[in-house]
Order: C-alpha cells, then sequence, then structure tokens
C-alpha cells in the first residue's frame, strides 16, 4: 500500500495529475483498504487520460514492485525499512524524580 500511495499521497497525487483523475484510499464495508479512481472520462485501453489509465498506472506500479521484490513478500511488515533509533544527540533525557517531599 505505501510505495503505491507514496510518501504522504506523493504517488497518488502525480498518477491524478498525469490521468486526470481523483484518487484516494478507503475503507469498504469489511474494513479493507481500496482504491478508489474518480473521474467523469472512463478512458479506454490506449488513452492517456481518465479511470482506465490511471488503473493502468496502479497495475504497472504493483507489477514493477513486485519484480523489483522478487516476487513479492509474504510478511507484510518486511516492507518497510527499519526503523532506527534516536540518535544519540537525539535521545530523551532521563524521567524526573520527586524529592522527598513529592515535588519534582
Amino acid at each position: 500500500k505505501g510505495w503505491v500511495t507514496g510518501n504522504r499521497g506523493s504517488e497518488l497525487r502525480r498518477m491524478e495529475n498525469e490521468t486526470a483523475t481523483y484518487i484516494f484510499m478507503a475503507l469498504d464495508g469489511k474494513g479493507e483498504e481500496r482504491l478508489i479512481i474518480f473521474c467523469h472520462d472512463a478512458g479506454s485501453k490506449m488513452s492517456p487520460t481518465g479511470r482506465m489509465a490511471a488503473e493502468r498506472l496502479v497495475n504497472e506500479m504493483v507489477q514493477e514492485k513486485l519484480r523489483d521484490d522478487g516476487g513479492g513478500r509474504k510478511d507484510s511488515r518486511s516492507r518497510s525499512p527499519p526503523r532506527r533509533g534516536r540518535s544519540d544527540s537525539r535521545r530523551r533525557s532521563p524521567p524526573r524524580r520527586n524529592d522527598s517531599r513529592g515535588r519534582r
């Protein structure tokens, strides 16, 4: 999902601009995410704009990602790079302790 939407939706916005559509993610009745593509123009197999063009771009992106990943991975957590901890300069200071009278 993340690689289809892009950073803060950047890939969806790019595909919208390229195909003159409006695209977003929404939950269906079962709570599963679906990609929704809106446009007054259905488009055609060869048209550069319209819903069919947007669907084609999404499918191409998915196929490219699956090829790059060697057919996809079963563990969805493995899609994202591992998160790094805070650097030494950004570590939180230890919690403040109360003195003997309950004050900080």
